[in-house]
């Protein structure tokens, strides 16, 4: 029954099996005629219970970045923002990890918590694979990098270096930072670029209408450019 919809359900199937990690052996040893010992004794073993409690919270996480970027009424520019924003947080949880700071990981610090008085159980292993995951996102989105200019021109033309701007956009933008009328809205994004003259800026408009329809999946501009 699986498909790429009902992954966005996995944080609460992640966390509802964590909770009842306690009863499942329980449950196993009862009610299952098979020998379970084997699987009983995983839900005993300190490292598939860290695993476990480790791929619950970063699932958590995971999730809870692809909901967001699911929003209506959302830009290149938003979508770039959440996605880097994300990517900081790996590094902040990559270094709270190799000191065994589970502020971020609320599973990992219940386990950790549970199992103090036993042993020490260490978490600062995992933040091997929080790496693999920052070179997941890097590769994924390396993109992004390149769009970096033209995000900063579509988030402020008015405050945009013309110079560092690609030559078809540069006579207009001189005409656009010294417009008297454009200079004083206090629109942006695709607001700002629906005020612009077909006739006056066409090649900043084009520009505009491109950088809003890109992730048209996601976006759902209220009103439509005029003709």
């Amino acid at each position: 029954m699986y498909n790429h919809v009902r992954w966005l359900s996995a944080k609460k199937c992640m966390k509802r099996f964590f909770a009842i990690r306690k009863e499942i052996p329980a449950f196993l040893n009862v009610y299952v005629s098979s020998d379970t010992t084997e699987l009983e004794e995983k839900f005993k073993d300190p490292e598939f219970l860290r695993q476990l409690a480790f791929i619950t919270d970063l699932t958590n996480h995971l999730n809870s970045l692809n909901l967001i970027l699911q929003g209506r009424n959302q830009t290149v520019l938003d979508l770039i923002g959440k996605i880097n924003g994300f990517r900081n947080k790996l590094n902040v949880f990559k270094h709270d990890l190799e000191k065994n700071n589970l502020t971020h990981f609320p599973s990992c610090l219940q386990l950790a918590e549970e199992f103090n008085s036993e042993e020490n159980i260490e978490f600062s292993c995992c933040s091997s694979q929080i790496q693999q995951v920052i070179d997941e996102f890097n590769t994924r989105f390396k993109k992004i990098e390149s769009l970096k200019s033209s995000v900063l021109l579509y988030n402020n033309p008015l405050g945009a270096t013309i110079e560092d701007q690609p030559p078809d956009l540069q006579l207009e933008l001189c005409d656009l930072q010294a417009d008297m009328f454009l200079i004083t809205r206090q629109e942006m994004g695709p607001e700002f670029f629906k005020l612009l003259s077909k006739e006056k800026y066409p090649n900043l408009r084009d520009f505009g209408l491109k950088m809003t329809s890109m992730f048209g999946r996601h976006i759902h501009v209220k009103v439509p450019f005029p003709p």
